[in-house]
């Protein structure tokens, strides 16, 4: 509380520095080199008498001009005439400088020597910022000046509506009495700049409204000065600068609602669009009801800064920066100093405003001092310009503070990234130790894997090796083994007919001779099965299974129904089909050698994606054996093609076990 206590009596200092003595001091009359050995410039004050109505008045009509007659003009619409006698005039490039009349001529003993406007040829100007320079001679004195004027029923307050002298010295006064204004309408357009050089860099919506504020406050300032027309055209700009003011209102408003985070609330959010609107219907006005815009525009913007302040007030004592549940610690602080800054302009301006208005509401008051009180005059001519300066001056502070604080906040972000970068460091060097140590034991796995896989690659040899043996073992005894089995009974049979006939038959021993022979071809087969025979393609399975139980059936003495029905095109594969005809073979071997069938019954076919195979013989039932070597081969490579096998004994007509029933199902996909 003591730090706001002395800031504010510094504020309070500052404040009666800039209104009484830094620009007040520019102001004072002084001796200058402008006004060395001639006359200086005069107001013609005096001796002025005025007339009402579209003809001159008649010599017994003219009333004396003072304090009671000047208030007649206030109100007052329709045409006024003024007249006087020139006094002697000791310049040698004499001029007559006429201010605060819109349509206008000037007479000298009758005879026109200057003209404004007089046929109402434009309304778009605002007759009291222009200066209308009328040269005269030294022998011009003493001739009767009259001046015909349409009036608009302004107040005419001040002394320098008519003023004689040369132009460099009316130039040098505007000067001195302006100085402010330029100097705060340059600074105020150079923070324009600034600020919308910050708002198009990074897009802050507080740095717009600043820029939109100042750029339109600063040319404001500028464009109001009468010392401008001696270097550009005026003749309209002082009007449609008056445009400038409620563009400046509504830039303020969105300062402070930006400011305070309060851009979104109903009331202020109403209270902004009216002034956006008030603004547009200022500029319609200008452009199609000039009389009725320049008669009210005081009051419209004087009402339109009276809102605007009311809502910045009202958004000051309802929105807190520093809030405790906005921000705490150094935010928080922060945030105070940026309201108290809100706080001082907006407060500073409103009593300088409402001062400035309270004085323009009396003209006559101001008169007197201008005539009496030249320094307090010029206090209370500088309020306004002062307060609008020391308010850019709190805005300022606002954005110096924001800027500050993301200075701040970046710098905290910058240690927090060197901190973290020291880290990363760290933590590269500690994954640069872990990826060495990664690398290694990669290493050391990648040579067992290695070892791992020459290991696995001589098992899969040697698994290779043993899978080769066992095909071709079961090879050789599924086909050696039927032809032998066959040789067999044949040689029963040979053996049972020489017990009975004494003799051995010959065409049995030729038979013999043929399954030996064969027996022989298919070792050799085995053998050589790893070689593919190219020249000769292999048969059908359904041929092959044919051919099959013809030699069984011719060879064995065993009878055979077959029941093959498979599609012209099945989608089995080589291996099925080997693993189907040998399953054919060692079922038929097995019926005949350990079964002693007589008949059996063989059927394949396919039904929803699944073949089915069949065989059943009569003879010895299978009971529990248990399977051979063949049969347990068999088994592996069904199940190898994801089939089932079911081996069990077949029954007869009543129900009595008999023979053999071997099932297989294999599916198709």
């Amino acid at each position: 509380m003591i730090r706001e206590r002395i800031s504010l009596l510094l504020w309070c200092l500052v404040c009666l520095i800039v209104f009484c003595t830094f620009l007040p001091a520019v102001m004072l009359e002084r001796n200058s080199r402008v006004g060395e050995h001639r006359e200086p410039y005069a107001a013609l004050v005096g001796q002025w008498e005025i007339g009402f109505g579209p003809e001159r008045p008649e010599d017994t009509v003219w009333k004396p001009f003072n304090a009671d007659t000047r208030l007649l003009l206030k109100g007052y619409k329709g045409t006024v005439w003024l007249q006087r006698t020139l006094p002697e005039l000791n310049w040698r490039n004499p001029y007559l400088f006429l201010a605060r009349f819109t349509h206008f001529e000037v007479m000298l003993n009758q005879d026109s020597i200057y003209r404004f406007h007089k046929d109402n040829a434009s309304d778009h100007i605002n007759g009291t910022k222009l200066i209308h320079p009328v040269q005269i001679n030294p022998q011009d004195a003493g001739k009767q000046l009259l001046i015909r004027t349409e009036w608009e029923g302004d107040a005419l307050f001040g002394n320098d509506w008519v003023l004689a002298g040369e132009p460099d010295q009316i130039l040098y006064a505007l000067i001195r009495s302006e100085l402010t204004f330029v100097i705060y309408g340059t600074l105020s357009v150079a923070a324009g700049f600034v600020g919308l050089a910050m708002f198009i860099r990074r897009k802050v919506t507080l740095y717009g409204w600043f820029a939109l504020f100042n750029l339109s406050m600063g040319l404001s300032f500028l464009f109001s000065c009468r010392l401008m027309q001696w270097f550009i055209d005026m003749e309209h700009g002082y009007y449609w600068n008056e445009l400038l003011t409620p563009l400046a209102i509504w830039g303020c408003i969105g300062f402070y609602t930006s400011a305070l985070n309060a851009g979104r609330r109903p009331l202020i959010l109403i209270v902004h669009a009216m002034m956006g609107v008030y603004g547009l219907a200022s500029v319609a006005a200008a452009i199609t009801l000039p009389r009725l815009y320049m008669e009210y525009r005081i009051y419209g913007n004087a009402t339109a800064a009276v809102a605007g302040f009311i809502i910045v007030a009202y958004a000051l004592t309802h929105y807190k920066l520093w809030a405790p549940q906005a921000a705490t610690g150094d935010r928080a602080a922060v945030g105070r100093q940026e309201q108290l800054w809100l706080m001082r302009g907006n407060s500073t301006f409103t009593l300088c405003a409402t001062s400035s208005l309270v004085l323009y509401t009396m003209p006559g008051l101001l008169t007197e001092w201008l005539s009496s009180q030249t320094y307090w005059y010029r206090i209370s001519e500088g309020l306004l310009p002062n307060a609008l300066f020391l308010f850019i001056i709190c805005m300022s502070m606002v954005i110096v503070s924001r800027v500050r604080r993301v200075h701040q906040e970046a710098e905290r972000s910058a240690a927090e990234l060197l901190v973290k970068n020291k880290e990363l460091e760290q933590f590269h060097r500690n994954l640069e130790q872990l990826v060495h140590t990664r690398t290694g034991e990669l290493e050391q796995a990648n040579r067992n894997l290695a070892l791992t896989l020459r290991e696995k690659a001589e098992t899969l040899a040697e698994k290779s090796v043993l899978e080769e043996r066992n095909r071709i073992a079961y090879e050789m005894h599924d086909v050696v083994g039927h032809t032998l089995t066959a040789a067999i009974v044949q040689i029963e049979a040979t053996k049972t007919l020489a017990e009975r006939n004494g003799g051995l038959p010959m065409e049995k021993m030729d038979l013999l001779s043929e399954l030996v022979r064969k027996g022989l071809n298919d070792i050799r087969q085995a053998v050589r099965i790893m070689k593919a025979d190219d020249d000769h393609p292999p048969m059908s399975l359904e041929s092959s299974l044919r051919e099959l139980i013809q030699y069984t059936e011719d060879t064995m003495d065993i009878q055979i129904e077959t029941d093959i029905s498979l599609p012209p095109a099945p989608a089995l594969g080589a291996l099925t089909e080997r693993v189907l005809y040998h399953a054919l073979q060692e079922g038929l071997t097995n019926g005949i050698r350990h079964g002693k069938c007589a008949c059996v019954r063989f059927s394949i076919r396919t039904a929803a994606d699944t073949l089915h195979f069949q065989l059943i013989s009569d003879g010895e039932p299978f009971g529990s054996a248990v399977p051979g070597f063949g049969l347990s081969a068999m088994m592996e490579r069904v199940e190898l093609l994801g089939g089932e096998v079911y081996i069990r004994s077949s029954a007869d007509a009543d129900g009595t076990p008999m023979g053999c029933e071997l099932s297989i199902r294999l599916p198709l996909h």
